[in-house]
């Protein structure tokens, strides 16, 4: 296996579908000019309540973070966390790879989503092994593809998060466009106490 070395995307993983930010710059569009129209005076808007509670919150447990989220109104609110890590090499700044678990309700199963660079194989799902060498039975699929990253992701059994807690490190594999395996390393330092804070939360 290789480890990957030239990805230079940002992306952020979701639970329910991933919010992709690219890295790069979006060109501008010409427009044709248009004419001066006056700007109606601006009405002053009636003064809105202001939440006592923050709407998103962070938390680092060692290389995994905690995330909050505020989502919806009124009787609909309902805060939304997972915990994430994103991957970097060291010739790059921004990640190539990140993980994310969470879930929605307290009574749904954890699931795990995984955003790699959009040169992939979609016919070979990306594997996880502990410490690197164990393969992990993770029924994980490709689910698409944005012009940030693919998303794969699949639901995590009590017994696989179990040895992921005591485990310090692992790794994601991968095929490419062009057939090649690819892999980068995975650290689970700090997932066992961010799995404790996010269990509280929901």
């Amino acid at each position: 296996m290789r480890q990957i070395m030239n990805s230079g995307i940002s992306f952020r993983a979701g639970i329910l579908g991933t919010i992709v930010i690219l890295g790069v710059g979006a060109q501008a569009i010409a427009q044709t000019p248009k004419p001066a129209v006056p700007s109606p005076v601006a009405k002053p808007e009636a003064t809105q309540s202001i939440d006592a509670d923050p709407s998103s919150t962070l938390a680092s447990f060692g290389d995994w973070t905690l995330r909050c989220q505020r989502v919806g109104n009124g009787a609909d609110k309902q805060r939304v966390c997972e915990v994430a890590q994103q991957i970097r090499t060291q010739e790059q700044q921004n990640p190539a790879a990140e993980l994310a678990i969470g879930r929605l309700k307290k009574t749904d199963p954890l699931r795990l989503t995984v955003v790699l660079p959009v040169n992939v194989t979609l016919l070979s799902p990306p594997g996880f092994s502990a410490d690197g060498t164990v393969p992990e039975t993770l029924d994980i699929g490709w689910r698409k593809c944005l012009p940030g990253g693919c998303i794969a992701d699949a639901l995590l059994k009590d017994d696989v998060l179990r040895r992921w807690k005591i485990l310090t490190s692992g790794r994601i594999t991968w095929t490419d466009g062009a057939g090649r395996d690819l892999a980068i390393g995975l650290s689970f330092r700090g997932l066992s106490q961010a799995l404790d804070a996010l269990s509280k939360e929901l």
